[in-house]
């Protein structure tokens, strides 16, 4: 069983989390993990805020695109959120903020699916793309909410360990395919 006490950090067994625990041995990793997730959080709410304004608030599909913006900008303060509650010091609040971003995530990139696809400007796989990731993180919020406990056994902390890493590389992933998008877009729209 994981043993929180031990020196390093283990890829399969430390949750990004644990760079985050609060003692005095740990405090360049808090400080670095805070402050990536505060730079994090503050870059998705400018590009949500900013993509928020590609939507226009007299449609019913604008509308639904907004939504999904302002969805996006409540999941990047909860991200925010996460990086100043330490585990294990305010546990319930860190654990309700990481439960918090991943729905708000969810629901952003579900509603912005919608918009997308139904909005001829933009490409209908910058779309799909959006739908793949509210998919996948629809799968982890199910693994985070009927999965096994972490504290079950090793093979159950493991499991919950890997969900979570895979689960930020579709984050990074998909990011930098909306990128593609939004570049696309933005050439379009702005001559």
């Amino acid at each position: 069983m994981h043993n929180p006490s031990t020196i390093g950090y283990s890829f399969t067994r430390n949750f990004f989390s644990d760079l985050g625990i609060l003692s005095q041995e740990n405090i360049i990793s808090v400080i670095l993990f805070a402050m990536g997730l505060l730079v994090v959080g503050l870059n998705f709410i400018l590009y949500f805020y900013s993509f928020m304004k590609l939507f226009n608030a007299n449609t019913f599909i604008g509308k639904i695109g907004k939504a999904g913006s302002i969805f996006g900008i409540i999941g990047a303060i909860f991200f925010i959120i996460i990086g100043f509650t330490p585990h294990n010091f305010v546990h319930d609040s860190h654990i309700i903020a990481v439960n918090w971003a991943f729905r708000s995530f969810c629901l952003a990139s579900l509603l912005l699916f919608y918009s997308m696809y139904n909005d001829s400007r933009f490409e209908w796989r910058y779309a799909l793309g959006y739908l793949i990731f509210s998919l996948l993180i629809f799968f982890y919020i199910i693994v985070l909410e009927f999965g096994p406990s972490p504290r079950d056994s090793d093979f159950s902390l493991v499991f919950n360990v890997i969900a979570q890493k895979i689960i930020v590389l579709v984050f990074v992933l998909s990011v930098f395919y909306q990128s593609f998008g939004n570049a696309s877009f933005l050439n379009k729209h702005n001559k």
